[in-house]
Formats: structure tokens, C-alpha cells, sequence
């Protein structure tokens, strides 16, 4: 048996195939933190919502917290900056390791592999600071019975949509804290790119342009009252919200809003295909391959208005040195890193000799 864990900043999702059926497990990554009263209390059993409590209050978790805070005029706050796990707060590390428990469920026998990726591109980061976080991770995974197999989200998109190509081609994906893209010959990395230029970054920059609070880590001074965190999170929230929301591009609907949502994107596209094409260049192997090669694409942003026609307008700019196809979005397949993340899993599973121990 085999599992697939995708970690991003903005949700977690877990796939499991159990009698050949696939088996899936989403939640967003929030929480929300209500005043502790019986009051309160009862209207969340009687909503039949789960909940725990700590010293600040009554805490809710994951898409509890995300439809239901502002009920209870409380701000729904991220669980990951950046794609990165806060530094010194046990209660957001418990938390994580809580909405892990919940989506990944108990291996069914031993030495089950457990394929994961990072958010913002952090499995192909070598920083200290993604290392403590793929370890983190990492104890988590085994806690629940599992090895854990590093994969990148561009590579497991590869083995999920490549399939046509022998998983030869390129993947990209535009998240919420980073974007990253790999070329892969037959499901083998040959060479990446990855940028801190995601939705997060996005929103942060509207945030100024709007005048709205913002910050850029979860550093805050030492003496910011924890309200006024709590603000900034939700301000830049419910601009992300609004951003999510858009159902037309600048061209059609001609809205303000929508121009920087549009401009930023582009800002986003350019910084990640500049960085590919400079490591494609110093590729040998990469001019080997047959050409011309696939593209393909997922994460949040692709689901942005008008998203494909400019991202076709950045790649005609930057030239990659590399004969390509139009690239294929995938917008309605939200397990696809999921699910190249499980082939990842079995494909390792079935390469193993008999009895191979973990």
C-alpha cells in the first residue's frame, strides 16, 4: 500500500488507494481562534463543528475555521508564512501536526511508502530553514506508519499529466507561496527553477497598492500586540479572497483590482521562466531531448482569468532556448499533484526487491 501527502501553504491533501479505489483527504491550512464561553461552545456542537480548546480560547481547525470565523467575528489566520513553518510557536507546530494526523491516515501494513511534497517549491530548496521543515514533516510521516519519499509538486504533475510523453516535458506550478518547475526525462529531473513569487507574494503587493496593512514574514516585533497580528492576516485574507474570486480578465470586466491582479501575475510568470530558461542554457542534457516538449502547468494561480494568454505572452518574451508546445493547463484536476505524487510512491513500492525492509 502507498499514500501521497501534498503540503501547500494553502491546503493539504492526502490520496490513498484501499481495493483499488482512490481515496482522498483535503482541509485548508488555517485556524481561527474564538472567545472561550459555554455560549459558545454549544453553537459549535450544535453545528456539529469539531473543536479544542487552549489558553486563548476555542480553537478551530482547518475548513471549520475557514467558513465559520467570521460567524464568530474572529480572523481566520494561515497556518504556514511563506510556505514556511513559523519559528517559535508550539501552538501553530501542534496544529500542523493535528490537520496531518486528521488527513494522512494510519499505514494499513509496515514499510508503506508515503510520497509528500513541500509548499512554494521547498522540496527543491537546500536553505537550513526548508531543512527543519522537511524534517518536521518528515516525523510526522513516519509517526503515522509511514516512509516518507521526498518529491517536488513540478515533478509529481509530470508523472500525473506526462504520461502520453513518457513523463518527458516540463511542469510548472504557480502556488500560493512560491512557484517551481522542473524538466523531467522520463519522470527523472534534469534540471528545476523555483521563485518565493506565489499568491502570497501577489496579495502582499495588492495589499500595498491598496493602502492595506501587510507584512512580509512572521516576524513581527516583539512588542506587536497579538490583535494587531491577527489583523494583518485577515486583511491580507480577504484580499486573497477577492483575488480567488475574479471571474473575468482586465479585458473584459476593465476593473482596477483586476489590472494589478494581472500585472503581478505577469511580474510572477516572468521571474520563474527567466530562471528555467538560464538553467536550460547551462543544460547539455536538456538539448539532447527530442523537442518539441510538453508544458504542463497547475497550482492556484492557473485558475486565474486570463492566466493562459499571459503566461503565452512571457514565455514569447523570455525564449526559452528549447523548442516547447503550448502549454496545458490544468484547472480542473485538483489532485493531480496527488496523484503523481502516489505513482511516485508506487512506483518506488514496486521496484523494491521482496521483503526489502525500510
Amino acid at each position: 500500500m502507498t499514500a501521497a501527502l501534498e503540503l501547500g501553504s494553502s491546503s493539504i491533501r492526502s490520496l490513498r488507494r484501499e481495493d483499488d479505489v482512490l481515496k482522498s483527504r483535503t482541509s485548508r491550512c488555517v485556524y481561527a481562534v474564538l472567545p472561550d464561553s459555554p455560549a459558545h461552545q454549544r453553537l459549535l456542537e450544535q453545528c456539529g463543528l469539531q473543536f479544542t480548546t487552549c489558553e486563548d480560547g476555542i480553537l478551530l481547525l482547518g475548513d471549520g475555521a475557514y467558513e465559520n470565523a467570521e460567524l464568530f467575528k474572529s480572523p481566520c489566520l494561515p497556518l504556514m508564512v511563506g510556505g514556511r513553518i513559523p519559528k517559535g510557536n508550539p501552538l501553530v507546530r501542534q496544529l500542523i501536526s493535528s490537520l496531518v494526523e486528521v488527513i494522512l491516515p494510519i499505514a494499513g501494513s509496515r514499510n508503506e511508502i508515503c510520497a509528500l511534497t513541500l509548499p512554494g517549491g521547498a522540496a527543491l530548496d537546500s536553505s537550513s530553514e526548508a531543512r527543519a521543515d522537511l524534517e518536521f514533516y518528515i516525523r510526522l510521516v513516519k509517526l503515522q506508519g509511514y516512509e516518507p519519499k521526498l518529491v517536488p509538486a513540478s515533478q509529481a504533475l509530470i508523472l500525473a499529466e506526462l504520461v502520453d510523453s513518457a513523463f518527458t516535458g516540463i511542469g510548472i506550478v504557480f502556488g500560493a507561496s512560491g512557484c517551481e518547475a522542473i524538466l523531467a526525462h522520463r519522470g527523472n529531473p534534469i534540471c528545476h527553477a523555483a521563485s518565493d513569487h506565489g499568491g502570497e507574494w501577489i496579495d502582499r503587493q495588492l495589499a500595498k497598492k491598496l493602502n492595506a496593512p501587510s507584512v512580509v514574514s512572521d516576524d513581527f516585533p516583539a512588542n506587536t500586540p497579538a490583535a494587531d497580528q491577527s489583523f494583518v492576516r485577515e486583511s491580507l485574507l480577504s484580499i486573497t479572497r477577492r483575488r480567488e474570486k475574479l471571474t473575468s480578465a482586465a479585458t473584459i470586466s476593465g476593473d482596477a483590482f483586476t489590472k494589478h491582479v494581472e500585472a503581478l501575475i505577469q511580474e510572477t510568470i516572468f521571474e520563474l521562466c527567466d530562471a528555467l530558461s538560464g538553467e536550460l542554457i547551462r543544460s547539455r542534457r536538456a538539448k539532447e531531448l527530442p523537442s518539441p516538449l510538453p508544458i504542463v502547468c497547475g497550482g492556484g494561480l492557473i485558475q486565474t482569468p486570463g492566466f493562459g494568454s499571459i503566461l503565452a505572452s512571457v514565455l514569447r518574451e523570455v525564449k526559452l532556448p528549447i523548442e516547447t508546445l503550448r502549454p496545458r493547463l490544468i484547472t480542473r484536476a485538483d489532485h493531480s499533484i496527488a496523484r503523481g505524487l502516489l505513482i511516485s510512491a508506487e512506483l518506488e513500492a514496486t521496484s523494491r526487491p521482496a521483503g526489502r525492509a525500510a
